[in-house]
């Protein structure tokens, strides 16, 4: 999303480019043989050369954008979080996303650099201290917080989870995560216990519910952006007159 809003392009554009993209499930390529992830993570890279091509026409690197861009990613080989601002556009997005066991790591610049998630997974410090104090920073959370009980003594054998599996989603008797999901999550944990920190650094707040979406559901792009859109208005009309104007130019409309 990042990415996007630096590329300058009209809104249609972006969109139509996001639904493109997430239009076949780029990891549904999972791996016989998870020696370094359970995804292969080859149709992810492919889907984002054909997105950054038909973007901005090239295959770019994140110098190319029309807006400064960074990313963070977490450097493996020298166990320390990472920004980063050049190179390879794509392989800058891949670092990114790369979840340690979901997908494989992205070597850059002879470092192996993996999900930046696990340090820093709302890296709104690091957009504050680029500013200097100039400007507004608009932080859009995707952390979900709300607790989840689970109503079980212990967890069910394998073959047990399986056959619920397969059962329509309404009928199923356990509702514990993937191991996809259960990978995501525990590789940001860290991360989540300083988003308290980072919020406060932010001058607009945004933590758009998405309780009903579930890890890896490409196919409710259209959902997440209605519930994303809901909630930014709801924020926006909260607003009162005084951050308005110091925040400066917002429309709810």
């Amino acid at each position: 999303m990042a990415a996007y809003v630096a590329s300058d392009q009209p809104l249609a554009t972006v969109m139509a480019n996001a639904r493109e993209a997430f239009r076949t499930n780029p990891t549904g390529d999972w791996s016989l043989l998870p020696l370094m992830s359970l995804i292969k993570g080859r149709r992810l890279r492919h889907i984002l050369h054909e997105a950054v091509g038909s973007l901005v026409g090239f295959p770019a690197q994140v110098e190319d954008l029309w807006k400064n861009y960074y990313c963070v990613a977490t450097n493996y080989s020298r166990a320390s979080e990472q920004v980063v601002r050049r190179g390879s556009l794509v392989k800058s997005l891949l670092a990114s996303i790369s979840i340690p066991g979901a997908l494989p790591p992205v070597v850059h610049e002879g470092d192996l650099l993996c999900d930046g998630g696990t340090f820093n997974n709302f890296p709104v410090d690091v957009m504050r201290s680029s500013m200097r104090g100039v400007g507004t920073v608009i932080g859009v959370d995707l952390n979900f917080r709300k607790p989840r009980r689970i109503e079980l003594d212990d967890i069910p054998t394998s073959w047990a989870l399986l056959r619920d599996k397969l059962r329509p989603r309404a009928q199923r008797r356990y509702k514990l995560p993937s191991l996809a999901s259960y990978l995501m999550q525990v590789t940001i944990l860290y991360s989540m216990s300083r988003q308290r920190q980072s919020q406060q650094l932010t001058d607009l707040y945004f933590n758009p519910p998405m309780d009903r979406v579930g890890m890896l559901q490409w196919n409710r792009f259209e959902q997440i952006v209605q519930q994303g859109y809901a909630h930014g208005i709801q924020v926006l009309d909260g607003l009162d007159d005084i951050k308005r104007r110091r925040i400066g130019g917002l429309r709810t409309r």
